[in-house]
């Protein structure tokens, strides 16, 4: 009884863990994917503008 309760708790603890990593990398990813989205826009502004001179 005791062992399956502390296997539940374990199970318990290992998902909320995970779902903290995810949620924790899902953060990280849109920021670094915005991050570089905004790099792209400043090349590509940077392109044209020194395309009109």
């Amino acid at each position: 009884m005791f062992q399956s309760a502390t296997q539940h708790f374990n199970i318990f603890v290992y998902s909320d863990f995970f779902i903290q990593s995810m949620l924790h990398c899902r953060i990280f990813t849109s920021i670094a994917f915005a991050v570089v989205d905004r790099c792209f826009v400043v090349k590509k502004k940077v392109r044209t503008a020194g395309s009109h001179f």
